[in-house]
């Protein structure tokens, strides 16, 4: 029975830090359903790398350079109206965000931006936001839109962490929401004039670009994080023999590379890279992580799996070959006659009075 007992305790375990470590798309869309605001009728199409033409379009080849893990669309139906929705399970954070900066053009007509998700923005009756590893888009009247959007916030959980090489995107005289992240030679913009293969991308360079505006003058900014900054180093040397007269809008920091472009204004070159920054730390006491609450549920519940298991493991193992050497060599290793003792207690003998001599 204590067997039993142990095992099932095991098994809740597991479920449960399974349940928290991988939310699905389909695990995501139960929860929403689960609330009485919003109703479905029927099932969700379901798409993945192999079919995203259908509802990517041309943007299909970036989904897959990104990394998609699928998508499902779905009809949505409340009180305050109808939606659309397109959920883009990405295969992590860093791909959600990279996505989302590719749909996200700040020059179209209506564009605002809308407190949804992480980040998130509207064009007309279309609001697309982030939120860990998803991108959510959704289709319908503003306010109906709205109320499903902070629906499935509340239900995904998950850190929104930008790519290592956005946050040192530096914030003074940015052009607000035009910031992207490129991931290979495809998506490198040809109107930044830049080689793609050039910049290193088979040395698992990261990039993000942004848009700049100083004394009424717009430029470009190229941000290159390299693995190292011998690496780094390396592709400078390059450029500086290539082009000695760009000197001016180049910069390195450790292993971050910062290249100013559609500007030949060298003050304007100048105050852009002033501001990139790179601080390394090394240190044998890290910070506390931002944990959120699911996962240092997690973190509790697999440590008690570990701990639950081993102590099952090494139950079953000692009882396990304690009972095969008994069934196996009976009296020579377990139990042997010459070297049991028996102790008695002759609690049925009768009680003997003895008394000391005066």
């Amino acid at each position: 029975m204590k067997v039993r007992t142990l095992f099932g305790s095991v098994f809740a375990v597991f479920i449960i830090a399974a349940s928290l470590h991988a939310q699905s798309r389909e695990s995501l869309l139960q929860s929403v359903k689960e609330s009485t605001e919003w109703r479905t009728s029927g099932n969700p199409k379901q798409y993945d790398e192999r079919n995203l033409k259908p509802v990517a379009g041309k943007a299909a080849s970036t989904l897959q350079r990104y990394g998609v893990t699928g998508v499902s669309v779905q009809d949505w139906t409340g009180d305050p109206g109808r939606v659309r929705m397109s959920l883009y399970e990405m295969v992590d954070a860093s791909a959600a965000y990279g996505f989302f900066t590719f749909e996200r053009l700040p020059e179209q007509t209506g564009f605002t931006t809308v407190p949804l998700g992480t980040e998130g923005f509207r064009v007309g009756d279309r609001t697309c936001f982030w939120q860990s590893k998803y991108v959510v888009k959704l289709e319908g009247d503003a306010k109906a839109t709205d109320s499903l959007a902070r629906l499935i916030s509340r239900n995904i959980f998950g850190r929104s962490r930008k790519p290592m090489v956005s946050d040192h995107v530096p914030l003074n005289s940015l052009v607000p929401n035009t910031e992207k992240y490129i991931v290979d030679a495809a998506g490198v913009p040809p109107g930044l004039g830049l080689d793609p293969s050039a910049l290193g991308f088979e040395d698992d360079v990261e990039i993000a670009t942004a848009r700049y505006e100083v004394n009424g003058k717009q430029a470009s900014l190229v941000l290159l994080l390299y693995p190292t900054q011998h690496v780094a180093r390396k592709y400078t040397d390059d450029w500086d023999a290539a082009f000695p007269d760009e000197q001016k809008f180049r910069k390195r920091v450790g292993p971050l590379v910062a290249l100013v472009r559609d500007s030949r204004d060298a003050n304007v070159a100048k105050q852009i890279l002033d501001s990139i920054g790179y601080e390394s730390q090394v240190t044998w006491n890290q910070a506390r992580p931002d944990l959120s609450i699911r996962e240092v549920i997690l973190t509790i519940f697999t440590g008690i799996g570990i701990g639950l298991l081993f102590t099952l493991v090494a139950g079953l193992s000692f009882g396990g070959l304690r009972v095969f050497m008994k069934a196996k060599y009976p009296d020579r290793i377990f139990d042997r006659p010459q070297d049991m003792e028996i102790i008695q207690l002759k609690l049925d003998q009768g009680f003997t009075r003895k008394e000391l001599g005066s």
